[in-house]
């Protein structure tokens, strides 16, 4: 699974800026995923769901310029396979949709929704991102697991040198007398060379429930921090977010390690009635996987992630630990069943365990929670 996600999952931004294809060509490419989840715990009880994975479809193109140049762009929408429905707010194109310049001497320049650089250089070494999007961390604290993107956003990024890339990226708020009021900015390196990867990369949005309205806002992440009932709903509304971090990956014949360590903080929460009206939240994450073809069709991971958070003023220091198990059996090239399992533990002031997209979309009612998903994968 961990091949066929990065594939369809890369950014087109990030992969072209490593090649220089030639000629012209538009490409109609999707990722189709669904099955079943099971949850131990969700609120009141055991329940049994459909899985909606991270599926999409979307249009790919770039035209030969001549003279080492081209021009590209590309089209992506999420979908729910299970009901039909657009996802990403039912943006027709929610995941992607962009267009812009590539140059073999000077890189690539794109204007449009896209996926900042931490999503394109620190995700790929997450579990969220490699495998079925479940195992991200608490609350998607990080954004590993896509749950939003950056609109009106100008991207740079490097040629590859020698393995060694940049990038940079901005993007205007569009408020009238404001430069500043949801505008975004992030900035990165991505080094890959042989069996090694090695990334860091930083991103600061400004009111990002608005300038990101599909984001999960209201997220179990933040009513945790009152100590209280996990049914609890917050109406979060911070002034700012930040995420940045470093990462990595080693492959060894045919295991793969890795290692990503984010730290995530949300200033001004706005949530007055948890007198947090000016509060801040701040939670770092420290990831580990390794995975390996026991068989050329068969691939066996396993992820641990600890999440420590640490909300101001209440001094509320929720933790947890996360183990995650993946199965990948791949029928083809394109096609793969998987089945997984993902246990978290709530420690420190955390009462609740809430595993991201758990079945029945709730915390557990104890510090524990244990999620099953299995399933079918295709990429065409």
């Amino acid at each position: 699974m961990m091949l066929l996600l990065a594939s369809a999952a890369t950014t087109a931004t990030h992969a072209q800026a490593q090649t220089a294809p030639t000629g012209s060509s538009v490409t109609l490419y999707g990722v189709v995923m669904s099955g079943l989840i099971y949850t131990n715990n969700s609120l009141k009880g055991a329940s049994l769901s459909t899985a909606n994975g991270p599926s999409r479809w979307g249009f790919r193109g770039v035209e030969d310029l001549g003279g080492g140049m081209r021009t590209l762009f590309q089209l992506e929408g999420g979908f729910n396979p299970n009901t039909g429905s657009a996802a990403q707010g039912g943006r027709q194109f929610g995941r992607q949709a962009f267009v812009g310049l590539q140059s073999d001497n000077l890189g690539t320049v794109t204007f449009g929704r896209q996926y900042d650089l931490t999503q394109d250089w620190l995700a790929q070494y997450s579990a969220a991102y490699m495998w079925n999007g479940y195992a991200a961390t608490v609350g998607d604290n990080n954004n590993f697991n896509f749950q939003f993107r950056t609109n009106n956003a100008v991207k740079y990024v490097s040629p590859n040198y020698h393995g060694l890339q940049g990038g940079a990226m901005y993007s205007l708020g569009g408020v009238a007398g404001s430069f500043g009021n949801q505008s975004a900015m992030s900035f990165g390196v991505n080094y890959a060379q042989g069996p090694v990867k090695l990334s860091a990369a930083y991103m600061r949005m400004n009111h990002p429930s608005i300038a990101s309205s599909e984001g999960i806002w209201n997220t179990a992440l933040f009513p945790s921090i009152s100590a209280q009932s996990p049914t609890i709903a917050a109406a979060v509304s911070p002034s700012s977010m930040e995420i940045y971090g470093g990462g990595g990956s080693f492959v060894a014949g045919k295991t793969t390690f890795g290692l990503v360590v984010t730290h995530s903080r949300y200033e001004d929460l706005g949530v007055a009635s948890l007198g947090l009206a000016n509060g801040r939240a701040g939670y770092t994450n420290i990831e580990a996987n390794v995975s390996r073809y026991i068989t050329p069709s068969y691939q066996l991971a396993f992820d641990y992630t600890y999440t420590l958070g640490k909300i101001q003023p209440t001094d509320f220091s929720p933790q947890y630990h996360e183990f995650s198990l993946f199965n990948n059996y791949f029928l083809s090239k394109r096609t793969a069943l998987y089945l997984d399992a993902i246990f978290q533990l709530a420690a420190g002031d955390a009462q609740h365990a809430n595993i991201e997209y758990a079945s029945g979309g709730g915390a557990s009612t104890s510090k524990r929670q244990l999620a099953v998903t299995a399933g079918i994968f295709h990429r065409f």
